[in-house]
């Protein structure tokens, strides 16, 4: 078996992951009526400065179907026999399905995964798969075991104000309104493909004293690594790692930029904090 990874841009690639194998499509953004490759931004940090000044009524697109054709034929021609493709949860995007579709016209062995979650969670179900190819696990052995660790995924999003999801439809003008006067923030839980409201407050403390006994909780149960994503505000981002940590002294916090689609749809100044149990 040679196996290849294939992921998109709703998960974050950075030096801690393992680029052999890995092939990416990229979805796009578009601002101000112009469209962007998400791998096309020259950093993180451009991305988001974007977002800031010109991000109200940004919009994503997912990749086109030549996208996945070309990437998965440079699949076929570089001699892989098997292939896992890991995408956002099908509810919130079309890329899963767009991904399935075309993989069928190809003769490797090929299982895509609906992820259910994106982002952090999300690239740590690919690290999950690596360790599992690289203790020669069989492909039905890997792909079963993904299937079900996804399941303990759980992605939760603090954005800053609701202007940007009002624009993207996922807030009613009315719920805009309403939390704009009365200061109102929301917690927001992307969990088994749906994002929904987790919880709601008139100030921060309620919130974040909710989330960290969440994260208490799922350290208990054995989660080992936690990722804190931002668009753009990276300082406060650190204050969540440097809280979290605070919980135990085994616990390995990475702080990341948020993927642009979901800081699109949730807006500059969003903080997300997810996690995978690798031990269930």
């Amino acid at each position: 078996m040679k196996l290849a990874w294939l992921i998109d841009t709703t998960t974050y690639i950075d030096q801690n992951i393992d680029e052999k194998d890995l092939f990416v499509v990229s979805l796009s953004t578009i601002i101000e009526g112009k469209p962007y490759k998400d791998t096309e931004f020259e950093s993180s940090k451009s991305f988001f400065d974007m977002l800031k000044d010109n991000g109200n009524g940004a919009k994503t697109a997912q990749p086109t179907p030549q996208d996945f054709i070309e990437t998965y034929q440079q699949i076929e021609d570089e001699g892989y026999t098997h292939v896992i493709a890991i995408h956002p949860s099908s509810s919130l995007s079309g890329t899963y399905a767009s991904s399935l579709s075309n993989s069928k016209s190809f003769p490797m062995k090929i299982h895509v995964i609906d992820s259910g979650t994106g982002s952090y969670p999300q690239r740590s179900l690919i690290e999950y798969g690596k360790q599992l190819y690289d203790e020669n696990k069989s492909f039905d052995e890997i792909v079963n075991k993904l299937e079900n660790i996804k399941q303990t995924s759980e992605l939760y999003l603090l954005p800053r104000n609701l202007q940007q999801l009002k624009n993207s439809g996922r807030v009613s003008n009315s719920k805009y309104l309403l939390s704009s006067l009365l200061h109102i923030k929301l917690l927001l839980k992307l969990e088994h493909g749906t994002i929904d409201l987790e919880l709601k407050s008139r100030g921060m403390k309620k919130i974040e004293a909710y989330l960290i006994k969440r994260i208490n909780e799922m350290i208990d149960k054995g989660v080992t690594s936690i990722g804190v994503l931002h668009a753009g505000n990276e300082r406060e981002a650190h204050i969540w790692k440097e809280r979290i940590l605070t919980l135990s002294n085994d616990i390995n916090v990475y702080v990341e930029p948020l993927v642009p689609v979901a800081s699109v749809h949730t807006g500059f100044g969003t903080i997300g904090i997810g996690w995978i149990n690798t031990t269930e």
